[in-house]
Formats: structure tokens, sequence, C-alpha cells
């Protein structure tokens, strides 16, 4: 497997996303992917003076969206184009959980972003 878009720092694909949408997805390392994870806890001190962590998975989620969701189309809503933004996208990632699902799973994966580009450079 050739693994060059690797080395670069803004490798997007254009995805499929359900029947007629496409999501134009940032490549997301591992060590990036960490990082906002990391942004995503909350550490403080409980009532027994301990060093205790909160994990907030929503707010992950509206990060991970920021680092990997370039723009899209085919999105509606009530009938009309849902344009691309980050709070339109901060707001996918809360609120439909097929979304921020279909991002977490497909922006650390180098290996079907690759294959998507291979396939939609054959078919063009």
């Amino acid at each position: 497997m050739d693994i060059s878009a690797l080395a670069q720092d803004d490798y997007t694909v254009d995805v499929p996303f359900m029947e007629d949408a496409f999501v134009t997805l940032r490549y997301v390392s591992r060590e990036e992917l960490l990082a906002v994870y990391r942004k995503a806890r909350t550490v403080f001190i409980d009532q027994d003076r301990r060093k205790a962590e909160e994990y907030d998975p929503i707010q992950a989620d509206v990060l991970l969206g920021r680092a990997a969701v370039r723009g899209w189309r085919g999105i509606t809503m009530k009938g009309r184009d849902y344009p691309y933004s980050p709070e339109n996208c901060d707001f996918l990632m809360r609120k439909w959980h097929a979304f921020a699902k279909f991002v977490s799973g497909k922006c650390a994966d180098i290996q079907a972003l690759v294959r998507r580009e291979r396939d939609e450079t054959v078919k063009n």
C-alpha cells in the first residue's frame, strides 16, 4: 500500500455519505486524533482532593469535526441546501449521530481515503 498521503499536511478526499451526499474529509493522523481527545478532557480535583478526569464525547466529536470536515454537498434542511460552515459542522457533530459516527470512522482511516481517491481517479 502506498502511504505517501501520510506525508501530506492537508490530504482531503470527497467521501460518499448516505445515498446522495458527499463529505470532504481531511485525514486526521493518530497524533492529531489523540490531541483532540485530550482537549475533550477536563482535569479537576474532586471533593476528596484527588485528581480526576471527565471526558466529554460530544466536545470530542465537535473538535474532530473541526479537524476533519472541509465541506459537503447534498445535505439539506427543510428542502434547502444546508451549507458547510464550521458552525454548521459543529451542529451536525452534536446532533446527528450517523454523521458524527461517519466522520470519526472515516477521517482516521488512511487506507479507505486513499482507496476512495484512487477509485475516483480511475472512474474519471
